[in-house]
């Protein structure tokens, strides 16, 4: 191991990025056994001639992966995978390249929203008039069903380099929401599948299109890395959701070795993964997490991702890539639907995104939201409310939240809802826990509204007696 060599110069990316992506690999090949101690941060940095800082963060983005774990005072050791023959076996990147939406509202706040200076609408504007000048004939006509080609091909690109996701545009299907693209999934399976199985707590809206389809729901219970696999099998479900890069709405991540069980288990049963990638490329503390649907050849994934919280919540643009196993039985069920997004809004997101707009707002909403997020805890701590507190550290645009027992969960909810602070109530056994999205409250709001919250509690704590 204290063998090794790279040449950090030989390319710009950060050179932990480098020195990560070079453990990762010896893991997967097992070059570096399981359960091998890896050298310690000083000793490896000594060695490579690289910072202390380097080390520890290649060391901490492999055990968010779930590739090693940190035992106290022992230093750090390798996991065991499980299946070899699952790991990655195709290459992905992560660099770029170079080439809030405020709703009208009489409410103080609009917490769920995006903030208006995270979205530039002059060159969205601009866009939409090149669309408009130059696409006039595709306007005259109603397009592919599954949604425009040229979308479709920035789509496949899109997520080929930043989340390793392997398909073709022909693979991609466009909807308005990803309840729309659940709706099409629910009736794919109805026929042969009579039971969904969700992670619990889990996303309950998606849950809901699936019961209306008269789906069974299988409520699997979640572990610290992810989802129970024995409970999914004990299910006898066949089609499973799950949110591996960041769980909702707990937040956690799916472990390496997890997603090789859960893709093992789709292969056995001849099951299907549903992947929601959500809100995936907003991590403040690392690098994202590669899919699930990288691993392998992703034949028993259905990846599902949306624009909606990248850009704004009015531009409803959602896509899922279909496995090339299902091509046959869904071109069976698009073919009695329409498409349901506009063809301007899809013609004007494709020429954004292949003038490089969108890859430089993701860069620049990453740290904008980053630095939110982290006014975010340090407000919570420095109120220190004994009636309301922070759960971790929060990625993505919401935090989990935790009532105080006393705390009347709904009257707290619908008063917090009155002056435009929405929180959600999680869908599971434990109803002293809420998620609070923040991407709509200014900075200057961010003391104002977390004090509002804490008094609310209180109030809501002396209701209830």
């Amino acid at each position: 191991m204290l063998g090794v060599v790279i040449d950090f110069e030989s390319t710009s990316e950060p050179k932990y990025i480098q020195l990560y992506r070079y453990l990762k690999s010896e893991i997967e090949n097992a070059t570096i056994p399981p359960f091998e101690k890896l050298p310690s941060v000083r000793m490896l940095s000594q060695t490579l001639k690289v910072s202390k800082v380097t080390v520890e963060n290649a060391y901490n983005q492999l055990q968010l992966e779930g590739y090693i774990e940190s035992r106290a005072k022992s230093g750090y050791f390798v996991m065991q995978l499980g299946n070899h023959d699952l790991m990655i076996k195709r290459p992905y990147a992560y660099k770029t390249t170079s080439s809030g939406f405020v709703r009208e509202t009489a409410k103080p706040y609009n917490s769920d929203g995006a903030e208006a200076s995270t979205f530039n609408f002059t060159q969205w504007r601009k866009v939409v008039n090149r669309v408009l000048e130059y696409d006039t004939e595709q306007l005259l006509s109603y397009g592919d069903v599954k949604g425009e080609l040229m979308l479709r091909t920035e789509i496949a690109k899109f997520v080929r380099h930043t989340r390793g996701v392997a398909c073709e545009p022909e693979q991609i299907v466009i909807g308005a929401g990803i309840q729309y693209l659940f709706g099409l999934i629910a009736t794919m399976f109805r026929r042969d599948h009579g039971i969904i199985a969700f992670e619990h707590p889990g996303f309950s809206k998606g849950m809901n299109v699936f019961e209306d389809y008269g789906y069974e729901r299988a409520k699997i219970p979640l572990e610290s890395d992810g989802i129970d696999i024995k409970a999914l099998e004990a299910s006898n479900a066949k089609v499973v959701y799950v949110s591996p890069s960041h769980q909702y709405p707990m937040g956690g991540v799916m472990g390496i070795k997890k997603r090789l069980q859960l893709l093992e288990w789709a292969s056995k049963s001849k099951g299907y993964i549903i992947e929601d990638d959500y809100d995936s490329l907003l991590r403040y503390d690392g690098m994202p997490v590669p899919a699930l649907q990288g691993l392998k050849d992703g034949e028993h994934v259905i990846y599902v991702g949306s624009f909606s919280k990248l850009l704004i919540p009015a531009l409803r643009i959602s896509f899922m890539v279909i496995p090339r196993s299902l091509n046959d039985e869904f071109k069976r069920v698009i073919s009695r639907y329409s498409q349901s997004v506009s063809k301007i809004e899809q013609l004007a997101l494709a020429r954004y995104m292949a003038e490089g707009a969108f890859e430089r707002h993701i860069r620049r909403i990453k740290k904008t939201y980053g630095k939110k997020n982290q006014l975010l805890l340090e407000t919570f701590k420095a109120i220190n409310s004994r009636w309301l507190s922070l759960v971790g550290k929060g990625s993505g645009l919401h935090v989990i939240l935790r009532l105080d027992k006393s705390v009347n969960r709904d009257v707290f909810i619908s008063a917090c809802e009155a002056v435009g602070i929405l929180l959600e109530p999680v869908v599971g056994d434990n109803d002293r826990i809420v998620v609070f999205s923040y991407s709509g409250i200014l900075d200057d709001q961010m003391m104002e509204v977390v004090k509002t919250m804490c008094h609310t509690a209180e109030a809501s704590a002396q209701c209830s007696k």
